[in-house]
């Protein structure tokens, strides 16, 4: 009797396991190499940003053909237009944010949308950005603000090149447009009317 316990009960174990094979969610798509390492500087651009490490920052950047553009929120505006050209503005800009703000944090869509060119050579990547830092303690912004909120769209345009320090093919950031919301954007995108 035990002897035909254990066969029936080997039995119900053996099909229960053959039905829920059935149930396993559906493989996700491995990611082609490209967009791998598109992922990977933008997550340097991130993290570099966030944690004030300026090296990291600009190390999602190639130097030649960089360039910079921001709307400021005002996309029908271009007289308050930011424009860097050179690298080293960046930089600049970098540093003093980083040496007046504490506490950035970066919240970006994922995954990105990223367009690869024909061959292969060239992405144009968009995602969706909030972003928030605030001043030190005891300091404050004018009208009295302690922070400061920004969201908006990138379009980052990435080349693959051979970098000089290693003779290796690396993607990074060419270009940069910084779609910005306008406050009244920012409000309706949030629910806070």
């Amino acid at each position: 009797m035990l002897k035909v316990f254990a066969k029936i009960t080997g039995l119900l174990l053996v099909f229960s396991l053959l039905a829920s094979c059935g149930d396993v969610s559906s493989v996700t798509k491995v990611q082609s190499k490209e967009l791998v390492l598109i992922n990977q500087v933008l997550k340097n651009w991130r993290e570099g940003y966030q944690s004030e490490d300026l090296d990291r920052y600009m190390s999602a950047f190639w130097e030649d053909g960089f360039l910079y553009v921001s709307d400021m929120g005002t996309d029908a505006d271009k007289t308050d237009d930011v424009i860097f050209d050179d690298i080293r503005d960046e930089r600049d800009s970098a540093q003093r944010v980083f040496a007046r703000f504490q506490d950035i944090e970066i919240e970006l869509s994922e995954p990105p949308e990223i367009q690869l060119n024909a061959d292969r050579t060239r992405a144009e990547v968009k995602n969706h950005y909030r972003i928030q830092g605030f001043v030190a303690d005891g300091d404050s912004l004018e009208g009295g603000f302690t922070g400061w909120f920004a969201e908006g769209n990138n379009i980052f345009t990435f080349e693959l090149r051979t970098s000089k320090d290693s003779d290796t093919q690396e993607w990074r950031i060419t270009e940069w447009r910084d779609e910005a919301y306008s406050e009244e954007q920012i409000r309706a995108a949030n629910n806070l009317q």
